[in-house]
């Protein structure tokens, strides 16, 4: 899946591409929903950075999807990459895009995290959302997830 990923990137002529993991904030309806399923694995807040695995990833482990961002990122911006993506053409700047290509490629190779963060214990108390989902079903889990202590009366 990420190399077929970083090759579509790579086939579109994108410019540049930035790979993330996916960051369940706090305070969040994915947060909530993977508190609820018991799929967060660290409540250490400076790891929440989009680079650090703080969950456990449902098809694949939490290390796999950090390895595959990582190949994405060097597929992506591998120098036959560049070369083949360069602008030779068209409206785009040939020095800012060698910019921003070097720029990209030299952030994703220091934002590597070569470890997954250690589990901690959940908080003992869960933050709660700025704004409560509108469905009723998803309030409820908000809810249940922040251990209000009278959900139901809440939704």
């Amino acid at each position: 899946m990420f190399d077929t990923t970083a090759r579509f990137n790579i086939d579109a002529d994108y410019d540049a591409c930035a790979y993330s993991a996916l960051t369940p904030y706090p305070g969040t309806l994915t947060w909530y929903e993977m508190k609820k399923a018991d799929r967060i694995v660290s409540y250490d807040w400076s790891k929440y950075d989009q680079a650090n695995v703080v969950f456990r990833p449902a098809r694949m482990t939490p290390d796999q999807l950090r390895l595959g961002r990582d190949a994405a990122y060097d597929t992506f911006y591998a120098p036959s990459s560049i070369l083949r993506r360069f602008p030779l053409g068209g409206g785009r700047s040939r020095l800012q895009w060698s910019i921003y290509n070097l720029f990209m490629k030299r952030g994703a190779a220091t934002d590597r995290k070569y470890v997954l963060p250690e589990p901690t214990p959940a908080p003992d108390a869960a933050p709660m959302p700025p704004i409560l989902p509108l469905k009723r079903e998803w309030r409820q889990a908000v809810l249940e997830a922040s251990g209000a202590p009278d959900a139901a009366a809440l939704s």
